[in-house]
Parts: structure tokens; sequence; C-alpha cells
């Protein structure tokens, strides 16, 4: 088919306005336009302004591109931006250019950087000044710059802090960030008063959110709104291994309301959530933190399982308040082994480095299943209750930092057994011997028995120590003093005093000294009242060891054996023991 010759001026045409429109941007001077731009931003925001190298473009629209575009915050801010941008691309409107104006239609902010910053007496420096007085009509001849409204605002691989400042330095206290932010943003209306007009949709896969102290929360899916002042967005999220979380946010309205979310997981691992607080940041010097405290955000966190290795809970609630200087979580509700957990905490950034207490309530819990859970040979048993108070920092080393009080109480349960070895093992034959098998002392080198255990708790160095821990049981009492540490060793020093009471003939009943007691009884004809006995505890939860701490003291009682009393009350009959074979048979 022949071309006709208008079809080939036709395409001459487009072809040299396609080759003009990739020249004219590196032929055309629009660099010369920077200072008038400046001017224009500066004088409409109130806030410094700079612009690296500006470039035209006119395919496949009129427009323009600029290397880098920074906007500062108001005084008082120190040198921290508002907003700085790596890239902007920029489209002009047709009308207002044919008028000798330049008005842009649509943006493309590349990389976006957007630091909302509040100082101690709450100011923001993302308020705006109210609008300025309209110029004077500027000459015809003059190229005039017209920021207005935008039509819509393109933003890839955007981040926003939100953050403090404080001190003479103004230094910079980080808050939330979150990083790899899209979105698309229309009728957007450089006019603080205007805000909710601003349209906007984005979707959240492979947003990243940090906060202090905590595991970085990374985005896998959900959507974003802004419509009428509202904003709205479900997502699903994972933090690191701690957990996988659903979740809903909603601000009724960006000017005036806070936000409120709900956060909801099907495990909760704080063994991960810990390993976190390797690295924080950092935290306002003493003296200069933000004097102003106002809510910000609320909400319920919820999980099914909370894991803390090798324990574990359900159900698992709490209602999070998050303030501008600090965190409030309380009050959380934990079912754990038959009993309840009741958590109340607080992160204080005002201090450096960051803060934190809590306050923990056990009750009913099964000692038992716990120590079961634990995997540990030898097992406690009964129903424990505690309290406990703790202040801490976050930091390269959480546990450590912990100090505070608290106390505890097991009522009706058992101790592993006393393994002392040949000890235990020749007096168990012993009382065997001599009460012809009726002494039941074996039972003490597998279990033993209480009525209580009361001490006090005292978190320091990494470890919880106690400064008396009283046993008390039907064959006698026990006191230590000591130290567990989160490393899960033991180290206890103590006292046990099992009462004697055996004479001649005794057996020495279930007490596991009771057959030395027995004996001495016999052939001292004499009451014996106590025997002390001091002994270690070490190893781990896993494996605890018990070893004495040199030779049983035994106390002898006032009174002589009451072997042939005879009076008004009758005597219980006594057990037989291998004595009585050497007795007289009475006449």
């Amino acid at each position: 088919m022949k071309i006709p010759r208008w079809g080939k001026i036709l395409l001459g045409l487009v072809a040299l306005l396609a080759v003009a429109g990739l020249a004219l941007p590196y032929v055309l001077d629009v660099d010369r336009y920077r200072p008038m731009l400046i001017s224009a931003i500066e004088k409409e925001t109130g806030r410094k302004a700079s612009l690296g190298a500006i470039r035209a473009r006119f395919i496949p629209s009129v427009g323009f591109t600029i290397e880098k575009f920074e906007l500062g915050s108001p005084k008082g801010f120190g040198e921290h931006a508002l907003v700085s941008v790596e890239a902007v691309r920029g489209s002009l409107a047709w009308g207002p250019l044919l008028r000798r104006e330049f008005q842009l239609s649509s943006i493309e902010l590349v990389r976006p950087k957007v630091q909302l910053i509040e100082d101690e007496t709450g100011k923001t420096n993302y308020e705006f000044p109210a609008a300025p007085a309209p110029a004077a009509k500027a000459a015809p001849s003059a190229m005039q710059f017209k920021l207005a409204d935008i039509d819509s605002i393109e933003i890839t691989g955007a981040e926003v802090l939100v953050a403090q400042v404080a001190g003479r330095n103004r230094r910079l206290i980080p808050g939330i960030r979150a990083t790899n932010l899209n979105a698309d943003l229309n009728d957007i209306a450089l006019d603080a008063a205007r805000i909710k007009q601003w349209e906007a949709e984005s979707s959240l896969g492979g947003v990243v959110i940090e906060l202090p102290g905590l595991q970085p929360i990374e985005v896998k899916s959900g959507e974003f709104t802004l419509s009428n002042g509202a904003v709205k967005a479900d997502f699903r999220a994972s933090a690191g291994r701690a957990a996988d979380v659903r979740g809903k946010l909603q601000v009724a309205d960006v000017e005036n309301s806070i936000a409120r979310f709900e956060l909801s997981m099907p495990l909760l691992d704080l063994d991960q959530l810990a390993s976190v607080t390797t690295k924080t940041t950092p935290a306002a010097a003493p003296g200069s933190a933000p004097r102003r405290s106002e809510k910000i955000a609320e909400g319920a966190v919820t999980a099914d399982r909370v894991r803390f290795s090798p324990y574990e809970g359900t159900g698992a609630r709490v209602e999070v308040r998050v303030f501008t200087d600090r965190l409030e979580a309380w009050p959380m509700a934990i079912s754990a082994y038959d009993g309840t957990i009741g958590v109340s905490a607080r992160v204080d950034r005002r201090q450096s480095p960051e803060r934190f207490s809590a306050n923990i309530e056990v009750r009913n819990l099964n000692v038992g299943k716990l120590t079961a859970a634990s995997g540990a040979q030898k097992q406690v048993t009964g129903a424990g209750e505690a309290t406990l108070q703790v202040f801490g920092a976050l930091g390269n080393d959480v546990p450590g930092s912990l100090t505070g009080n608290g106390a505890f109480a097991v009522k009706d349960g058992t101790l592993p057994g006393l393994q002392m070895g040949g000890f235990m093992s020749q007096l168990v034959k012993l009382q065997k011997l001599v009460t012809f098998g009726a002494g039941s002392a074996e039972q003490f080198s597998k279990t033993i028995p209480f009525r209580s255990i009361t001490g006090d708790l005292r978190p320091g160095g990494g470890r919880i120590s106690s400064h008396r821990i009283h046993l008390d049981s039907s064959v006698g009492t026990v006191e230590l003093r000591g130290s567990f540490g989160f490393n899960q060793t033991l180290d206890y020093n103590g006292n046990a005093e099992m009462m004697g009471g055996q004479t001649s003939g005794g057996g020495g009943g279930n007490n596991p000294l009771g057959a030395i007691t027995g004996i001495l009884g016999t052939v001292t004809k004499q009451t014996i009242g106590r025997v002390q006995l001091g002994f270690h505890v070490g190893g781990t939860f896993d494996n605890p060891k018990v070893t004495p701490v040199g030779m049983p003291r035994i106390s002898i009682g006032s009174g002589s054996s009451t072997q042939g009393q005879t009076g008004s009350t009758p005597q219980p009959q006594k057990k037989k023991s291998i004595f009585d074979i050497f007795k007289k048979p009475p006449s």
C-alpha cells in the first residue's frame, strides 16, 4: 500500500516531535527556574526548601524531574526535615501552562521520607500556617509557579517516622517507623484546613513497622484507605518468629481522634519477642524528656496460646494504650496449668535507656503440671500463688537489669526426695530392720510431703534471690536461703529440722531419720527431741542435687523414757521392733 504524501508528512512531524521531546530536556535549560520554584514553595508552606537539578520532560506529557527535594521543619525542630525525597517527577496542567503558569497536575515521589515530629510543648512540625493573602497579579510576561491542589500523588518506597525532639541539641527520639510504603493519593489540598478532602489507597504488602524494643512487624498483605478524614486498615503481618498477627486499625478523624486497633494471633512466642531487645532506640537525656503526655492509640491484643519455652498458657488478652511518652498494657490475663496469671506493664520512654515495670500475680497454679511441662526429672507438686513487682531496662541484658520484690506460697504438695547416696540407702535399710519392715522412710528417697512452702522473691543480677524460704511438713521444718538463675541453675543453703520424739522401741515412723532417733532412744532410755541436718541444693531445675553439709545434730529431750509408765490414761500400743526380742515378758 502506497502511503500518500500527506501521510508521510504527518509521520515525519510525529517523528520530529518525538525526537524533540527526547532531546529538548537536554537542550532546554529549565534549571534556571529553580530559584523561582524554591521561592514559591517556601512562600506557600512557610518552610525552608531545597531542590536538586531540574530537567524538563515533554513525553508522554509536559513535566519535569527533580533529582532531590527537601522541605524543612519550622524553627525549633533542629535540622530534621519534614519531607525529603530522592526524586520528584511532576506533570504540568496544560491549561495553566498556556496562560504562562506552572500548575502541578500530578506528582510521583520516589522513596520519600516523612518525619512527623513533636516537641516538648506539643507543637508539631507538620502544622502549616494560615494561607497567605493573595499576591498582586504579576505582569503578563512573567512566568508564574502556582502550588495549588494536586490531582494525584504517587508514592513509592516511602518511610514515615513518628518521633519527638528534646533537649538543647534537639535530639530526635524515634517512635513508630514504617518503611516500604506505596500509595496513591488523590485530591491533595495543600491546606491544613482541607486535609479531610484527601483520598488515599494503599496495598500494605511488604510494609515494615518498627516500634522501640520490639520485633519488627512485616506486613504480608492488607489494604489501607483514607476517605473523608477517616482511616481504615486490615492486614496480616508477622513479627519474625514471635507471632503471626491479624489486625485492624481505625481512625475516625485524622484531625481529632486517636487510633483504635485490634490484634489477634494463634501463638505469641515471648522468647522470640524478647530476643530483639539487644537493640534499642535512644531515649531523651534525663531532664529533657517531653512534658506533654497524650494518648495516641489504644486497642486489644489477644493470643490463643502464649509460649515462654518450655511453658505455655492459653486465652491471653490485654488492653494496650499508647501515649506520646509511654506504653501501658493492662490488665493481661492468661490461663495456665489450672490457674491464672495476671500482668500489668508499662514502658516509660522518658528515661535513657527506656525503663519498664510490671506487676505479676499468679493464682491457683498447679505446680506439678508446671514442673512436668519443664521436663524436669524431679518434680514439685502443690497449689501455688505468687505476687511479683519487677523493674528493668530495655537493652542488651534485660534479665540482668531486673530488680524488684515479691512473695510466693505453695500448699499441700511434695518435693523431690532426698538423694544422699549410700547414707540414705543404709538409713532406710536400718529402719526396715529395727521395725520389722514397718517403717516407711523409704518414701522420702522419692518424695517429701509438705503442708506449705512460703518465701520472698528478689530479682537482681540475673537471678531471683530469697532471704528466707520456710517449709512446714508433718515431720519437721526446712529453712532455705539462696537463689536460682535465669540460666536455670540452683544455689541454696538450707537446714532441715526433723522432730524426733522416739524412745525405746520406737520405730521412727515416716521420718527418714527416725531410725537413728529410735535406736538412740532405746539405748539411752531418753526421748530424742529433734534432728537437724544442713544441706546444699545445687544443679539445675531439670536435675537438682541435694547434698548434706556436715553430720546430723541430734538433741536429747528432757525426761526419761516412757517405757513401763502406768497411769489412768491408757498408753497407745507401740510398734514392735527388733529390741523387743530381748525384753523379759511381764510377770
